[in-house]
């Protein structure tokens, strides 16, 4: 058997030529298995690495027991986890040097610590090494299986006749020279791969030298002859499109591609084009389906993570039903907390909905929707500061993992990512089981499942006939190549800072034979590694760089500063997808796609007016509300596009902003506060009282945003508030002789032809007087001018709605954020001072009254004529004459005053034109 080894060739897809028999390619990984094939060292289960890790903890915890003052003492309070998997690794590499674990009392701490741990340790399923007295098993990983093998070459059939090193011998880790020496001398030739000859393409050979020798005398010149480019794109998409299109208009053009991560961008864009699948693996955290993992565990603490929890209903594929999800997205938007009164109804709308589809339908299974939603939403959830039991975590991740298998069958083996997140479910499972603890605490938790999650590869379509053959390592060229294009020439190697072991450490292991790798030897393997994509390429060269990769900036490759330190004129190669001068230079090589500006369309200037002749027929529903009729009164257009033509945004699936969070909280408070017994004759200590004890369950159905780490400061603030603005109104009443009548009170009446429905917030009574009060969050000044303006619509509107003799009804808005009241007059709340003095409140409301009606009746004369007025700041020069002109002047002036800016949250400002 002949094998061609490198460490870049344990990737499953390589740049080979035909398939011959007797030949292996094989890194680190492949090759130990090769061996293990031969000598029947078989039955090792894969993806233990999270299990071995949990054995080390468990020996870390039994160890700093016997000996509390372990080097890594401090580390393992903070992290268990992080520090067993660090701890572990180093365990692994003392293996490999070749360390037996001895040592004498003169040895450094850590070694000496290392020694002790190994002690209590021994592998599982190691015939050499029984189970003693008081030993923590550890499943065998590759350092384990590595020196078995080792220790096995002397007395076993070598299979292995030839290996051809693609690295130096020399720059391979000590145990595989190890390895290589042995195998040699049983017989094995080891053949070092020859140096590839260099390009005579100009520009190419240039950089080849400058690599190869390592030194330059002085800067260099391109020529530009094509052998070597770089192409330069803001995105990665941008240089895959290019490239596609490239490829496929160029038929006879067939590059190799070193694709350094696992990114499917660049075999996208050749399917969109229709060319060959390359078939590589995608492999990304961002994959909505595994979201799932690190999202689940936010069912089992209280207080809820709201924004958790709507990521978890957002999800494309998830274990609860898409319609049932949806409906709790919206009330999370608004409401974020579970088990309030909005909940409770939007839920239950959406079962009673859901049994009545069921009755005509057999298909639909209700009970399975009602156990999701059951096991998610009515689980036991435990205060995040106390610690949950480990079943309950265990059956969390059983009912992942099952669910999702289920759903990989069913979509027949289509949605790869669902077995992805059955496997790591399943690790997951398998980790809780193996844990000696019983209950878990949410930083604990967090860790296991971040141990666990990761990026598997998956492969969302396979390799098709004539695709473009690729790489994903440097070190994985085993001939030269034509053409070659370096995928995202972009920084993606591991960061080396310092080494792992002291000086005094390292002489003491090498005292006993045991050397290990050094940060000079690593940098000296990367470097040799980097270089061998340009100096196996033979024609041309394409170095893609990109200034973002998924929306990341990201940094150049380091040989990119090779090419700056040794060559003038960078500009000559360099390309950029979307200009011009990248046509003249490849126009002579290959046929280019097509570039097409698009030409910048602008929009035309807003019109006076819409013109719809057939509006009339859509004004025959004449039922309104006050946000509707303020609409249509102001803004008809807008009337026109929300009300008639039901042209409305969807809502905004996520957790409401702050400010409207506090004001619809501040509502809530009051309106359960008012409805209490006698509440005008509370004391200050008892209304506080009850916001407190109210607090802690509409916090969390309805407000747990603010229950969430490090908002404190911001919910006792927005307490506080409550508590000042409460007072402030109860005490008002009280001092003003008013008692509740009614909140949230529904009203209905006749304005002019239509129908006019409303809900007040409070109405307040007086004997035969009514008081009106509008609860506003915040906006003080606002609403102090409105009322001077005599633009306070919905409280006269209001007003109007309740039915009672105008002289006995007051008007009034309460800013809960300022605990103040504010009216027109003191007539109703004797300590206001007045807004406006010169006419009764009666007679002001009355004279509102009677401008809204004029104004909705000369509205109504435009929008039956099938004219919808378009009022804005670039309308107004025009309005005058085209009223003039289409008869549509007010035949009184006794309307309302028109606005004279902008509409205040236009949804419509591309309809009519005034965004381009």
């Amino acid at each position: 058997m002949k094998i061609y080894y490198s460490l870049g060739l344990d990737e499953e897809v390589q740049v080979q030529s035909k398939v011959q028999g007797g030949i292996r390619y094989a890194g680190p990984h492949r090759l130990l298995r090769i061996l293990e094939t031969y000598w029947g060292f078989q039955g090792y289960e894969s993806n233990q690495e999270h299990l071995r890790i949990e054995q080390y903890r468990q020996l870390l915890m039994a160890h700093i027991e016997q000996y509390p003052k372990a080097f890594y003492q401090h580390s393992f309070a903070a992290d268990q986890m992080a520090t067993a998997t660090e701890m572990l690794s180093r365990r692994d590499e003392l293996l490999l040097g070749g360390w037996n674990f001895e040592v004498d009392r003169d040895a450094p701490d850590r070694l000496q610590t290392f020694a002790e741990l190994e002690a209590m340790t021994y592998v599982q399923g190691c015939a050499e090494q029984p189970k003693q007295e008081n030993q923590i098993g550890l499943y065998p990983g590759f350092s384990d299986r590595f020196i078995q093998i080792l220790s096995h070459l002397k007395d076993r059939y070598n299979p292995i006749q030839e290996i051809v090193l693609l690295e130096p011998r020399q720059l391979l880790m000590t145990y595989l020279q190890k390895l290589l020496a042995q195998l040699e001398q049983r017989g094995t030739h080891i053949i070092q791969q020859e140096q590839i000859a260099q390009n005579d393409s100009a520009d190419l050979a240039l950089f080849q030298k400058v690599l190869a020798e390592g030194t330059i005398d002085q800067k260099q010149s391109f020529q530009a002859d094509g052998s070597l480019y770089i192409l330069r794109c803001q995105r990665e998409t941008d240089a895959a499109t290019f490239l596609a299109s490239l490829m496929r208009q160029n038929e006879q053009w067939k590059p190799h591609v070193l694709m350094t991560e696992k990114n499917r961008t660049l075999d996208n864009a050749l399917i969109q084009e229709g060319l060959p699948s390359m078939g590589i693996l995608s492999a990304s955290l961002a994959r909505p389906v595994l979201q799932i993992i690190k999202l689940a565990p936010a069912f089992l603490w209280t207080p809820i993570d709201p924004f958790k929890i709507m990521e978890f209903v957002n999800l494309k594929v998830k274990p609860l039903e898409e319609e049932l999800a949806h409906r709790i997205a919206q009330q999370l938007a608004q409401s974020p907390g579970i088990g309030g009164e909005g909940w409770r109804i939007a839920v239950g709308s959406y079962f009673d909905a859901l049994e009545k589809k069921a009755s005509g339908n057999a298909h639909l299974k209700v009970g399975e929707i009602r156990q999701q939603y059951n096991f998610w939403f009515r689980r036991n959830r435990y205060p995040i500061s106390a610690r949950v039991p480990i079943g309950e975590v265990i059956e969390l991740y059983h009912y992942l993992k099952d669910w999702s298998f289920r759903m990989f069958e069913d979509s027949g083996n289509r949605q790869q990512s669902l077995l992805v997140l059955s496997e790591q479910a399943k690790r997951i499972e398998e980790l809780l089981q193996a844990l000696p603890e019983q209950q878990l605490s949410y930083l604990e938790l967090e860790r296991i499942v971040r141990t666990i999650y990761e990026p598997s590869p998956v492969l969302f379509r396979p390799q098709e006939v004539g695709f473009a053959p690729f790489v994903h390592h440097a070190a994985a060229f085993l001939k030269p190549v034509d053409q070659l294009v370096w995928w995202n020439f972009t920084q993606a190697e591991p960061n080396h800072f310092f080494s792992r072991w002291y000086q005094a450490e390292r002489e003491t292991l090498a005292k006993s034979g045991v050397e290990l790798d050094k940060p000079k030897e690593e940098n000296a393997r990367l470097i040799w590694q980097r270089r061998q994509p340009v100096l196996h390429t033979q024609q041309q060269l394409i170095l893609v760089i990109p200034e973002q990769v998924s929306g990341k900036a990201v940094a150049k490759h380091p040989l990119y500063s090779d090419l700056e330190a040794a060559f003038t004129n960078l500009k000559a190669i360099s390309l950029k997808v979307d200009d011009k001068r990248t046509h003249e230079l490849l126009s002579a090589s290959f046929q280019l796609p097509k570039f097409e500006t698009l030409p910048m369309q602008q929009l035309g200037t807003p019109n006076a007016f819409i013109q719809l002749p057939t509006l009339a027929n859509y004004l025959t529903d004449n039922k309104e509300t006050y946000t509707s009729l303020d609409n249509c009164l102001y803004y008809p257009y807008q009337w026109v596009f929300k009300y008639k033509s039901r042209l409305k945004k969807s809502s905004i699936l996520s957790v409401v902003k702050d400010q409207t969070l506090l004001g619809n909280l501040a509502h809530r408070f009051f309106e359960r506060l008012l409805k209490e017994e006698e509440v005008t004759h509370w004391t200050k200590l008892q209304i506080e009282s009850w916001i407190d004890d109210e607090a802690k369950q509409m916090f969390g159905q309805e407000g747990a945003a603010l229950l969430m780490y490090g908002r404190e400061p911001e919910k006792i603030n927005f307490l506080n508030r409550i508590k000042y603005a409460a007072w402030s109104l109860i005490d008002c009443l009280h001092r003003n002789g008013w008692t509740v009548h009614d909140t949230e009170m529904s009203m209905e009446g006749q304005f002019g032809d239509c129908e006019l429905r409303g809900k007040a917030d409070l109405v307040l009574s007086r004997g035969e007087e009514f008081a009106v009060v509008d609860l506003k969050w915040r906006g003080l000044g606002y609403r102090e001018r409105m009322i001077k303006n005599q633009e306070d619509l919905q409280l006269v509107m209001y007003a109007h709605l309740l039915g009672q003799p105008t002289e006995y009804i007051h008007t009034a808005y309460f800013i809960i954020e300022r605990g103040q009241m504010i009216a027109r007059d003191n007539a109703a709340f004797a300590e206001l001072n007045a807004l406006q003095g010169d006419m009764t409140s009666p007679q002001i409301h009355e004279l509102i009254a009677q401008r809204m009606q004029a104004t909705y009746t000369w509205r109504n004369k435009q929008l039956r004529k099938g004219f919808v007025e378009v009022r804005c700041e670039q309308t107004l020069p025009l309005l005058p004459d085209a009223f003039d002109q289409h008869g549509l002047e007010e035949e009184s002036l006794d309307i309302l005053e028109m606005k004279s800016e902008d509409a205040r949250f236009d949804d419509y400002r591309v309809l009519i034109n005034m965004v381009s």
